[in-house]
C-alpha cells in the first residue's frame, strides 16, 4: 500500500505557528495539548469587540476600532485587556486587504504585550485566496503587491500563458496577459502561498474561539462539527488544509501546476492526473492528485462546515433550533455569533431569544460600521459615527431562505409529490414527542420539504396512522386546515409524510416573542373551529407549536395529530363546554355518518353528538371557503382506508 507523502517544510511551518499562537493563550487544562484550546477558549475577559467581512476595508476596520477605544491616534493598541474577533472575510471584495492584514497582525503582537487579545478567524474567502480561488479579488488589491513583484516570475508566466494561447497575435497574448494577471498578481499569490509572508499566518488561523462562553466562528455550525469541540475543529480544518496545500506543492514542483492557474484549473488538471498517471513519476503525481481531491471534498472545508454553514443564520427558526441547541450545547456555549451572511437589514441582529448574533451587516456598502460589544453581561451593538449602543436588532423567527418550491400545488398535485418524489436529504427533527424525520423531496427540479412520522405504539394511543386519517376527515368536513398528508415507506417502514408548512409562524414562537400573529378576528375563528375539530377526534391537549398562521394572509394550519382519534366517547375535558360553530362547519358535521368512518367510529360521532348538542351555530362569520357548503357523499373514500 502506498504510503502517504509528505511536504516537511509546509508541516514545520504550520507547526511552529500554532505552538507560537498557544505559547500566548492561557494556561491549558491538563487534559488539552499546547496547541490546543489554550488558544482558542478564554474566561474573564473584560470585553469583547466583534466584527466581521471586512472585506479589504481598511479605513472602516480603523474607524470602528477607533470608536471602540482599541486603538489610539497612531493606530496602536488601547484596548488593555480586552478581546478583538474579527470573524473571518477580511480578504476580498474590497481595495486594501493588506494593509488590513498587516494592521491585524500588529495588533496580535501588541495585545498580547498589553494583556488583551486579537482573535483573528478563517473565513471562506481566505480558504479561496489559499486555493487560488480569486473570483472576488478587487483589482485595485494587487497595488499593495505590485513592488514585491519579480521580472523573472512575471516573464516566465507570461511565457507559459503565451504559449498556452497557441496561434494568436503577439500583441494581443500581450493584452490578455496583463488584463487576467495585473501588476502584483503574482507577488500576492506567492505572499498568500503556504510559504509566504502572509500564507503561513492564514494557516495558523482558528475557524473558532469561545471567549466567556460565547462562541465566535464565521458561517455558523451544526452538530456534526460542535461534536469535535472548540480544538477539534481548527485542528481539523487546519489539517485538512495542509493536506490539499501540501499536494499542489508537489505538482507546482512537477509543473503540472502553473503561476497562472485558478482553482478550477487546478483541481480539473488534479482530476485528470489522478485517472491517468503511470509510473514511479506518475505514480508520485496521482498520489499528490488523488490527496489534493481528497482535501478538497472534506466536509469540514464544504457547505455545512463552519466557514460556510448558513442555516444558524437564515434558516426558520422552527428547523434550526434544535440544531443551534445541540451545538451550542457540545460546545458549552451559550451564544454563537456568526458573519458570511449579510442581513437584510444591513443591521447587526439577534436571533433564538438571544442565543445568535449576525455581525455580517454588508460593511462595504454600509457608510456607518458597527461593531458588537460584550461586556458587563450586556450584548450591544456599537455605532462607530456615533459611539452609542444600542440593543441588536432582533430578527423575525422564519428567518431569510426562500421556500424550496417553485408555486404551490393542489391538494391532488400535492399528495402525488409527496408519494412519487426522490428523497434527497433526511434528518430527525427535534420537535415533538414522535422525533420526526425532516425530508426533502425533489422531483423534475423542484424541491419540498416534509415530515415523516413512523411511530405506532401497540395500544394505538399513538400512530402515524392518525396523521392520515386527521387529514382525510378535515377534507371531508371542509376545513382545509390540516396540512396534505400520505402514506409512504421510508427505508423500509411505513409512515405518514405531511407537507411541511412554508413561511408560517407557529403560536408559541409568536408568544415567546411576544408578536400580536394570532390576536385577529380571522385567527380566532380559525382557533374555535381548531378545538371543534380536536374535540370531534378526541385529541390530545394541542401543544401552540402545533397551531401555524401563514405570515402572508390570515390562513391558520394544524399539524401533530398522532395522539387522536381516543377510544373514549366522551369528548376530553380540556375541550368541555359551548362551542361556537360555523354553520358550514356544522352542516358538515352533521352529514358524517358510520358507512364512511370504520375505525373508531363509535368514539368519535358520540364526541360529534356531545358538540352540536352544545352548539351556539351562525354567532361566528362563515370562513372565507368556497360558496357550496361540503358534500359528503355514501361513495366517497373513507378517512382510514388503507391506514
Amino acid at each position: 500500500m502506498t504510503r502517504p507523502f509528505q511536504t516537511r517544510p509546509l508541516r514545520a511551518l504550520v507547526t511552529a505557528s500554532l505552538l507560537q499562537a498557544a505559547a500566548v493563550g492561557s494556561p491549558a487544562p491538563a487534559s488539552t495539548s499546547p496547541a490546543t484550546a489554550a488558544a482558542w477558549e478564554w474566561e474573564d475577559v473584560p470585553r469583547v469587540v466583534a466584527v466581521g467581512d471586512l472585506h479589504g476595508n481598511y479605513d472602516k476596520l480603523v474607524r470602528l476600532l477607533t470608536a471602540a477605544e482599541l486603538i489610539d491616534g497612531e493606530r496602536r493598541w488601547a484596548g488593555g485587556r480586552d478581546h478583538l474577533v474579527v470573524a473571518g472575510d477580511f480578504l476580498d471584495r474590497g481595495p486594501d486587504d493588506r494593509p488590513l492584514m498587516d494592521l491585524l497582525r500588529r495588533l496580535e503582537a501588541e495585545s498580547v504585550a498589553a494583556g488583551g487579545r486579537v482573535h483573528v478567524l478563517l473565513g471562506n474567502h481566505e480558504v479561496m485566496n489559499l486555493f487560488r480561488d480569486l473570483r472576488y479579488v478587487d483589482s485595485a488589491s494587487y497595488r499593495h503587491f505590485a513592488p514585491d513583484e519579480r521580472d523573472g516570475e512575471r516573464r516566465a508566466a507570461a511565457s507559459a500563458f503565451a504559449r498556452s494561447l497557441g496561434r494568436v497575435r503577439e500583441m494581443d497574448k500581450f493584452r490578455e496577459f496583463n488584463r487576467e494577471f495585473p501588476a502584483g498578481y503574482f507577488a500576492r499569490q506567492r505572499s498568500l502561498g503556504p510559504g509566504g509572508e502572509y500564507g503561513g499566518w492564514l494557516m495558523a488561523l482558528p475557524a473558532i474561539v469561545k471567549v466567556n462562553g460565547v462562541a465566535y466562528t464565521h458561517g455558523g455550525l451544526n452538530e456534526e462539527f460542535a461534536g469535535l469541540g472548540v480544538a477539534g475543529i481548527n485542528r481539523r480544518l487546519t489539517e485538512s488544509l495542509q493536506r490539499y496545500l501540501e499536494a499542489q506543492q508537489v505538482l507546482e514542483r512537477d509543473r503540472v501546476v502553473l503561476p497562472t492557474m485558478g482553482a478550477e484549473e487546478i483541481l480539473a488538471k488534479a482530476r485528470e492526473i489522478a485517472g491517468s498517471g503511470r509510473g514511479a513519476r506518475g505514480s508520485k503525481r496521482r498520489q499528490a492528485a488523488e490527496q489534493l481531491l481528497a482535501a478538497a471534498a472534506e466536509p469540514i472545508l464544504r457547505g455545512q462546515g463552519p466557514l460556510w454553514y448558513r442555516g444558524n443564520a437564515l434558516q426558520d427558526e422552527r428547523l434550526e433550533r434544535d440544531i443551534l441547541d445541540r451545538s451550542l450545547e457540545l460546545l458549552k456555549a451559550r451564544a454563537l455569533v456568526v458573519a458570511h451572511s449579510p442581513t437584510i437589514s444591513n443591521r447587526i441582529t439577534s436571533r433564538f431569544h438571544g442565543r445568535l448574533f449576525r455581525i455580517d451587516h454588508g460593511i462595504g456598502g454600509n457608510e456607518t460600521p458597527l461593531a458588537l460589544i460584550a461586556e458587563h453581561g450586556e450584548t450591544l451593538v456599537l455605532d462607530s459615527a456615533t459611539r452609542e449602543t444600542t440593543a441588536p436588532v432582533r430578527e423575525h423567527p422564519i428567518g431569510q431562505l426562500g421556500a424550496p418550491r417553485s408555486d404551490e400545488l393542489g391538494d391532488e398535485a400535492l399528495a402525488e409529490f409527496l408519494s412519487r418524489s426522490l428523497i434527497v436529504e433526511s434528518r430527525t427533527l427535534g420537535l415533538g414527542s414522535t422525533r420526526p424525520r425532516l425530508l426533502v423531496l425533489e422531483r423534475q427540479g423542484e424541491a419540498r420539504r416534509a415530515i415523516f412520522k413512523s411511530v405506532e405504539e401497540e395500544a394505538g394511543a399513538d400512530r402515524y396512522q392518525h396523521e392520515v386519517a386527521a387529514y382525510r376527515l378535515d377534507r371531508l368536513l371542509g376545513l382545509g386546515m390540516v396540512p396534505v398528508t400520505v402514506l409512504r415507506t421510508v427505508d423500509g417502514r411505513t409512515g405518514s409524510l405531511q407537507a411541511w408548512v412554508e413561511a408560517a409562524l407557529d403560536l408559541e414562537t409568536a408568544e415567546g416573542y411576544n408578536l400580536r400573529f394570532f390576536e385577529t378576528e380571522g385567527k380566532a375563528s380559525q382557533l374555535e373551529q381548531a378545538r371543534v375539530f380536536d374535540a370531534l377526534i378526541g385529541n390530545a391537549p394541542r401543544e401552540p407549536a402545533d397551531i401555524l398562521g401563514l405570515v402572508r394572509g390570515e390562513k391558520m394550519l394544524l399539524i401533530d395529530h398522532s395522539k387522536a382519534f381516543s377510544t373514549s366517547p366522551e369528548v376530553p375535558p380540556h375541550l368541555r363546554g359551548g362551542f361556537s360553530i360555523p354553520a358550514q362547519l356544522a352542516e358538515a358535521l352533521e352529514g358524517l355518518d358510520r358507512r364512511l368512518l370504520r375505525q373508531q367510529i363509535e368514539a368519535l360521532l358520540a364526541r360529534r353528538d356531545a358538540i352540536l348538542d352544545h352548539r351556539r351555530v351562525g354567532q361566528l362569520p362563515r370562513p372565507s371557503r368556497p360558496d357550496e357548503p361540503a358534500k359528503i357523499s355514501p361513495t366517497a373514500a373513507t378517512i382510514t382506508d388503507r391506514i
